[in-house]
Formats: structure tokens, C-alpha cells, sequence
């Protein structure tokens, strides 16, 4: 007799649509997600590549997210193409405009690159976080609901957001 959900199912539970797993529905090389990790989001559960902006494989980041992970909708994780180059005169992306300005572009050297982004296992973020380029989260953290994450998490401590 087989126990619990199918690892390779799209929806562990047939019958609740808003809650996918997320190893099964991504598409992207770059993205690499351990067993049992989902993804709840009433608007479309098998959409969750759509959270991950600024991914551009020429940058070579990964976003690596471990095991039995949990992660409500409203989550963006902004990778390493979201960064602007520091050292220059201006933070402004006259490369990526076209019409000759492609001329200035920048060698990878020059871009503030921070790594992989990696979530550990059994990590549980909830709604509406942003997740910066180049972060850690620690296996057994959590994420409170509307936070920012913008410097690594040690394993199981809780990062909220402050409230006024």
C-alpha cells in the first residue's frame, strides 16, 4: 500500500488545484527544486516560474530550492539580472536599450552579481515576500508573511517583518 502523495504528481491533491508541486511544473534549467516542495497560489499553482523575475541564463545563477519546502503566493524572487552595474558613471542599462547603446555594455566582471539564491529544506515563506538576489535560507526557517528578504537566514530562525 502506497503512503502519501505521489513526489512526481503535479497536484498533490487532485481535488485542490491552488496547491502544486513545484519540481513538477518547472520548465527552466536554472531552477532546482527538491521533493515534496509546493507551491500554493489560488491564481495558478503551476505558475510559479512567473515569481522568479530577472532570470537570464547568461547570468548563470541558479534559484535551488530544497525538500518539503512551503511557499504562498505572492512570492518573487529577483535573481542576479535585476542588479545594475555600480561602477560606472551611471546605474542606468544603456546596453540593454538598443539603437548603438549596446556599445557600452558591461563585461560580466563588472556586474554585482551575488550568486545562486538558495532555500534550504523544510523552509516555509508565506504570502507576498520578496526574496533579493544571492540569498541563503536556512533549513527549518521561516518567513513571515510581506517580508523582504535581503540578507541570508540562518537555519530555523523566523524573519518577519516589522510592524508599526
Amino acid at each position: 500500500m502506497k503512503f502519501g502523495p505521489d513526489k512526481n504528481s503535479k497536484f498533490p491533491n487532485p481535488n485542490i488545484k491552488e496547491v502544486c508541486f513545484i519540481k513538477n511544473v518547472i520548465t527552466r534549467p536554472n531552477i532546482i527544486v527538491g521533493d515534496y516542495t509546493y507551491y500554493d497560489d489560488k491564481n495558478g499553482a503551476d505558475k510559479f516560474e512567473e515569481h522568479v523575475t530577472h532570470h537570464y541564463e547568461f547570468n548563470g545563477d541558479k534559484l535551488i530550492i530544497g525538500k518539503f519546502c512551503q511557499i504562498a503566493s505572492g512570492i518573487e524572487f529577483i535573481m542576479n539580472g535585476a542588479n545594475h552595474c555600480m561602477s560606472r558613471v551611471t546605474t542606468y542599462p544603456f546596453n540593454i536599450m538598443g539603437n548603438g547603446w549596446e556599445k557600452t555594455t558591461p563585461t560580466m566582471e563588472d556586474l554585482p552579481l551575488k550568486g545562486d539564491t538558495i532555500i534550504g529544506n523544510d523552509v516555509w515563506i508565506g504570502q507576498n515576500v520578496t526574496v533579493m538576489p544571492g540569498i541563503h535560507i536556512g533549513d527549518g526557517a521561516i518567513i513571515g508573511a510581506n517580508s523582504v528578504v535581503a540578507k541570508d537566514i540562518p537555519p530555523y530562525h523566523i524573519a518577519v517583518r516589522k510592524s508599526v
